[in-house]
């Protein structure tokens, strides 16, 4: 249920929720990272797939050329935001954005 100023009852999954991987190098790996929290890893060229389930966490991690692919639930989350924006009001999308640019707010 969301409150007034639009935030949710519904908790974020803690790092406790997640598998933790910590201090690793991944080179052209392709990565489930559902369920996931990756600290002090390196990325390079790697595929990251999402499928929907508990969102990962990266904390002080380094990125290059990353590649995200989504699966399952996140895929179809992508094809509604897409329907919205073409055919009913990209306006409702770049709001969503907007609300994404945000700062988050603390825990």
């Amino acid at each position: 249920m969301s409150q007034k100023d639009g935030s949710s009852n519904t908790p974020l999954p803690s790092e406790s929720n997640r598998t933790p991987v910590r201090g690793q190098q991944f080179t052209s790996k392709q990565l489930a990272v559902d369920g996931k929290h990756f600290e002090d890893c390196e990325f390079d060229a790697c595929t990251f797939v999402y499928s929907g389930g508990v969102p990962p966490n990266f904390v002080r991690c380094e990125f290059a050329a990353p590649h995200f692919v989504f699966k399952g639930a996140a895929q179809r989350t992508i094809q509604l935001m897409s329907a919205i924006y073409n055919g009913i009001d990209p306006r409702i999308i770049e709001m969503t954005f907007d609300e994404i640019r945000k700062e988050p707010r603390s825990k």
